[in-house]
């Protein structure tokens, strides 16, 4: 699509705009002391990608922002699209939202309310707190906080954009959605000029000319899919960029923290620039044959994929600055109508840069295993109608210089963004760095302060769970931020983050999974791990993140589960076990002791009422399970030797051979009804008991007895 062509129909303005021309006098003074606000989120942008944070990228109009306004190093995301979405969007923890690590369809009533999947009645989205106070409220681009709970449901007048799925074709024009339902297309460009990107910049526009008819302030959500996968934008627009990536991954990480330091984004002597990452562990196919192997030096692949991978990463940064000119576009609508310095302007990513999966990227479908090395001619296709690609690990690794890790996961690689305010009116133009933490929950209280709002304590009839969130405009005129605890998790990557100090936990990684400690003031890249230098620390952050973690729901406790973290664990490393329980339900499901996580451990449980018994060593699981189902009042009882799996439930009893006894102390502990943290069996934690543990009991070798009687008996 061609940004310079206007494809529009003629602006219907909406009733509610109508209505406010009559409002009274006094409600007209408030309107004007009430600044416009728009918040633009990028979608797997990289903490360095843009041109104000050190990246190569061209972004001259999202750099204006930053250089007369504010500019923060230390915003935290929540790893991935959608809770990131939901905690923005409500200022809560994404788990109290009920979108904890993705939307869906079908929850699983096993692992709370924290995984509904979908906004909950117990948050308030930005959109319902500023209508309240004479807002008008527009959206635009991605959604992906489910479609059942959609724009409009929200709070919000007008949307365009898409409500379903995380991402979608570019140039699929009849993907794309106008809402309320009837409202006509005021923008509809012809279906091979249509360009996603594009269409919203536009559409941006509109819905700021729609507000500014109104005479009431206004609130606009541009929530673009780009940069996302598939990489997709016109070829001429990425031309440019192939020689710019044809120089390979390493020599721009390098030349980006080069530039970091010369902006007084990063301090000389406290940032390191981390070696390449390790590619996750996953099907040998999937991570491209790297799986648990450090991305690839550049030098190392031959020229024609070197070339085949410069040109996706071409399409990106074309996608990038796609965003930036509708940035630019905005920002002059706004000059011209004399509404730039009394409106805020934010602009962040909802996670660090997307790895998924290799250092090659992939074609077609996600997780297909398939990746096709474009040559010659065909190299210009790359990104265009029909095309479905990603750009891969080496070059989402460079989107994160200087830090560790990706999108998915809670290392600074994967929950740092950058972070631009801009509101002259408001705030000045000071053109400086704000180095406190924050996280992207403090949008709705710093956008409720702005707007003079109220959050609610009922909705709908609905009590509101109250904010987690803190206003960051104390910290944009130049007061620092209260000391807090910001927690994290998504999908076994956990983290904690009190002070200067920063407890992480990773996930498929190629060594055995512990709990790490980094001196973020000092060691910002997470380079130098002090879990051993400082262990009691490590300990009691650790305990405070389960402390957390049970509060905000990401670890669910029915009635009947209890939690034996809090006790010391029996000893099973290079031991034979017996493991025996008492249950009550009427159809079992769900784990009834487990001792260990991803790595190494055991778990007694349930599928679907057959009585189960997992051992995990080194990442791998042996299960025996019975085949019928049983309930009512069950005791249950399994063994592990070296040579052998056993596991007995009444009158059943099956077998299988041992792959050997457990070799190490497991790092997660001892749970009883339900799994903490990462799965010691083959099912997603914590899988909960949806009976009673009536009595429980662990023996290592006959000699070591752990022995204990729930009280819910």
């Amino acid at each position: 699509m061609n940004p310079g062509k206007n494809w529009t129909t003629p602006t219907v303005v909406p009733v509610a705009c109508f209505i406010s021309l009559f409002a009274a006098p006094a409600d007209l003074a408030k309107a004007k002391d009430q600044p416009n606000i728009i918040v633009i989120l990028a979608d797997d942008l990289g903490y360095s990608d843009l041109g104000c944070y050190g990246g190569e990228i061209n972004t001259p109009n999202i750099d204006a922002l930053a250089v007369n306004g504010v500019r923060m190093t230390q915003v935290y995301n929540s790893a991935r699209c959608c809770p990131s979405r939901a905690s923005l969007m409500t200022g809560l923890y994404p788990t109290q939202a009920g979108i904890g690590d993705f939307t869906t369809n079908k929850p699983n009533p096993t692992r709370g309310p924290g995984y509904l999947g979908r906004l909950n009645e117990s948050c308030a989205t930005i959109a319902e707190v500023l209508k309240p106070a004479g807002y008008g409220c527009y959206y635009v681009g991605k959604w992906h906080m489910h479609h059942e709970t959609g724009p409009i449901k929200r709070g919000f007048d007008e949307f365009y954009g898409y409500t379903r799925d995380h991402s979608h074709d570019q140039y699929d024009a009849d993907y794309y959605i106008r809402l309320p339902e009837g409202r006509a297309k005021e923008i509809d460009p012809p279906a091979d000029d249509y360009y996603a990107t594009d269409v919203f910049n536009d559409y941006a526009i509109e819905f700021i000319q729609q507000g500014q008819k109104s005479s009431q302030p206004w609130f606009l959500f541009l929530g673009h899919s780009s940069p996302h996968f598939p990489v997709q934008a016109p070829a001429d627009r990425a031309d440019k960029y192939d020689e710019v990536y044809q120089r390979g991954w390493d020599v721009l990480r390098e030349e980006r923290f080069e530039r970091m330091k010369q902006l007084g984004l990063i301090d000389h002597d406290r940032w390191q620039l981390s070696p390449r990452s390790i590619v996750p562990v996953d099907r040998d196919d999937i991570a491209n044959h790297y799986s648990g192997e450090e991305n690839p030096s550049w030098d190392s692949l031959d020229e024609e994929r070197q070339l085949d991978l410069a040109r996706r990463m071409a399409i990106f940064a074309a996608m990038v600055e796609g965003v930036d000119k509708g940035v630019g576009r905005i920002v002059k609508h706004l000059k011209e109508t004399n509404e730039l310095d009394n409106t805020l302007i934010l602009f962040l990513s909802d996670n660090g840069a997307c790895y998924e999966w290799g250092p090659f990227g992939f074609d077609g479908t996600s997780r297909k295993g398939e990746t096709i090395l474009r040559t010659g001619d065909d190299l210009r296709a790359i990104g265009g109608r029909g095309t479905h690609q990603s750009y891969g690990s080496a070059w989402a690794n460079l989107g994160n210089t200087p830090f560790r890790l990706y999108k998915h996961f809670t290392h600074e690689g994967g929950i740092s963004t950058p972070f631009i305010a801009h509101w002259p009116a408001g705030i000045g133009q000071p053109d400086k760095w704000i180095r406190d933490p924050a996280h992207v929950m403090d949008l709705m209280p710093t956008l409720i302060e702005a707007a003079g709002a109220t959050y609610p304590k009922k909705l709908n009839g609905n009590v509101i769970t109250p904010l987690e969130g803190t206003s960051l405009l104390p910290a944009m005129k130049g007061e620092s931020l209260p000391d807090r605890t910001i927690g994290f998790d998504h999908q076994a990557a956990h983290a904690i983050r009190q002070g200067d100090w920063k407890a992480v936990y990773s996930k498929r990684m190629p060594h055995e999974l512990k709990w790490e400690l980094y001196n973020l003031a000092e060691d910002r890249c997470e380079m130098i791990d002090l879990a051993d230098q400082h262990p009691d620390r490590l300990k009691q952050m650790s305990s405070d993140w389960d402390s957390w973690a049970r509060r905000v729901g990401v670890i669910w406790e029915r009635e009947t589960a209890v939690n034996e973290a809090k006790t010391q664990p029996p000893e099973i490393a290079n031991r034979s076990l017996r493991i025996e329980a008492t249950v009550d339900a009427s159809k079992p499901d769900g784990v009834v002791i487990a001792q260990g996580g991803n790595q190494h451990g055991y778990s007694l449980h349930f599928v679907d009422g057959k009585p189960a018994f997992d051992v995990r060593i080194n990442g791998d699981v042996r299960r025996v399970s019975l085949d019928q189902r049983v309930e009512g009042r069950i005791r249950l009882e399994a063994t592990l030797t070296a040579e052998l799996m056993t596991l007995r439930a009444g009158e059943q009893e099956a077998s299988t051979q041992s792959p050997g006894l457990i070799p190490v102390q497991p790092i997660d502990s001892l749970s009883v009804g339900f799994d903490d943290r990462t799965a010691a069996g083959d099912y997603e934690a914590p899988n909960p008991f949806n009976g009673k543990v009536l009595r429980h009991r662990i023996k290592g070798n006959d000699t070591r007895t752990k022995d204990n009687r729930s009280n819910k008996q």
